[in-house]
């Protein structure tokens, strides 16, 4: 018995630093994605300025564009996320790793169903099985994101099953 409680504290100690690691990454992500938005929006401005003919005089174009630093895209190698067979344990890492697909591949998952069909992708066993009826009656949750992960968390949340060992 001490043995798998030892085994369960060793699994729930990496888990831990892997959502740790993953929060830190998603954060350095998050502060990039703010500063590329900026950019952008300045750059919306000026194209709106320019086609309503209002053209800045050469000293303002020459200190916006002395502000204006043009970056290419970082494309973060992302792994796929394991297969998900309905463990608690490993529910939060899965939803966290499709999590940062959508945030790293933002034009990949466009839409409720992208992201939801993504997921439904990954799972096999009891999660698999779960899945299977949605699909096969085209279940209106597929089609909002954050429905269907309530739906996931009911079912396999440690949190929401009553499980000791929530991180």
């Amino acid at each position: 018995m001490a043995s798998e409680v030892d085994q369960l504290a060793l699994l729930l100690g990496e888990l831990r630093a892997e959502v740790h690691a993953a929060r830190s990454e998603t954060s350095d992500l998050m502060k990039e994605l703010v500063v590329n938005r900026e950019r952008t929006e300045e750059l919306a401005r000026r194209l709106t300025s320019t086609q309503a003919g209002q053209t800045p005089s050469s000293a303002e174009g020459a200190a916006a564009a002395s502000q204006i630093q043009v970056t290419t895209p970082v494309t973060v190698p992302l792994a796929p996320p394991e297969r998900f067979l309905g463990d608690p344990l490993k529910y939060g890492v899965f939803m966290t790793h499709c999590r940062l697909h959508f945030l790293c591949r933002p034009g990949a998952f466009p839409t409720d169903q992208t992201k939801v069909a993504f997921i439904l992708s990954y799972p096999g066993g009891h999660a698999a099985s779960w899945s299977v009826p949605l699909v096969d009656r085209d279940d209106p949750v597929l089609d909002n994101f954050a429905q269907f992960q309530q739906e996931m968390d009911k079912l396999f949340s440690r949190r929401t099953r009553g499980h000791a060992l929530d991180a």
